[in-house]
C-alpha cells in the first residue's frame, strides 16, 4: 500500500486525496481478495513489515496481559492481529470501514486458523453512535493505529473535495478516547506526523508516556525519522 502522504512535508497543510476515501480503499481491497484466492498472497503491510514489528515489540513489552482487549483501528489486511494471535493474545478485535477489507481479513485470518481468535468488522470509526457499540461498556485496554490518522487527514471534505475535512480530523481525538478503557493506551504510527505534532493534536484528550524510534535519516544537519510511534493514555481527572 502507498504511503498517505498528501503534502510536500511533514507538518504542512495537506491537502485531499483518494486515499481518504472510502471508495478508494474498496477498491484497493477488493483487488486485495481477488489476489488473496489467486496466490495466497495476504497484500502488502503498510508502513512496511518493520515498522508493523516495531509496533509489536511495543504491545509485547508493555501489555503483558494476554486477554487484554485490544482494538486496531483501520485494521486493512488485519496484519498486526494475526500477529498478536500468533503470540497468544486473545482478546483481539479489527475494524475498518471498507466492508472489502473486513471481508480480506477474515478470509486470512480463517485460512491461518485464527477465524475464531479475532473478530472483525465494519465499523465508521468518526461516528460516535459506533465508536460506543464497539466499544462496550468497559472500552479496550489498547487502541492501535497504524496509518489511519493519516488516512483521515486526507478525507475530501463533502463541501469542497480539494480540501480536507477538518470535522473528520477533529472529530478522531475524542473517538479514540470513547474506545478506550479508563487506564486504556493509545498506540499510533503515522507516516504524516512527527512524534512533536502527534503529541500535540492530541494533547487535549490524550497525555504521551513514550515513544518508539525507528530507522533515522539526517539531511542538512537534521536528524529525523520517516514515521513516528507514539503511545498515550487518557488524561486523568484531577
Amino acid at each position: 500500500m502507498e504511503s498517505s502522504s498528501g503534502s510536500d512535508a511533514k507538518g504542512g497543510e495537506f491537502k485531499a486525496s483518494r486515499l481518504g476515501r472510502k471508495d478508494h480503499w474498496n477498491s484497493v481491497y477488493g483487488q486485495e481478495i481477488s489476489n488473496f484466492e489467486e496466490s495466497g498472497d495476504i497484500g502488502e503491510v503498510w508502513f512496511g513489515e518493520d515498522t508493523a514489528y516495531k509496533m509489536l515489540g511495543w504491545v509485547y513489552d508493555n501489555i503483558e496481559d494476554t486477554d487484554a482487549r485490544i482494538l486496531d483501528v483501520g485494521c486493512g489486511n488485519g496484519h498486526l492481529l494475526l500477529e498478536l494471535a500468533s503470540e497468544g493474545y486473545t482478546n483481539l478485535v479489527g475494524s475498518d470501514y471498507s466492508a472489502q477489507a473486513v471481508e480480506l481479513a477474515k478470509r486470512i485470518a480463517q485460512t491461518k486458523g485464527l477465524g475464531s481468535a479475532i473478530t472483525y468488522l465494519e465499523q465508521d470509526f468518526l461516528d460516535p453512535q459506533d465508536v460506543a457499540r464497539v466499544a462496550g461498556t468497559g472500552g479496550f485496554d489498547l487502541v492501535l493505529d497504524k496509518g489511519t490518522y493519516d488516512a483521515i487527514c486526507l478525507k475530501p471534505s463533502d463541501a469542497d473535495a480539494a480540501a480536507v475535512d477538518q470535522r473528520a480530523i477533529d472529530a478522531y481525538p475524542a473517538s479514540v478516547v470513547g474506545s478506550l478503557s479508563d487506564s486504556g493506551v493509545f498506540l499510533i504510527t503515522s507516516c504524516n506526523w512527527t512524534e512533536e505534532e502527534l503529541v500535540a493534536r492530541f494533547a487535549h484528550h490524550l497525555e504521551s508516556i513514550g515513544s518508539v524510534q525507528h530507522k533515522s535519516f539526517r539531511f542538512g544537519g537534521a536528524v529525523g525519522q520517516t514515521v513516528a510511534t507514539v503511545a498515550f493514555r487518557k488524561k486523568q481527572q484531577r
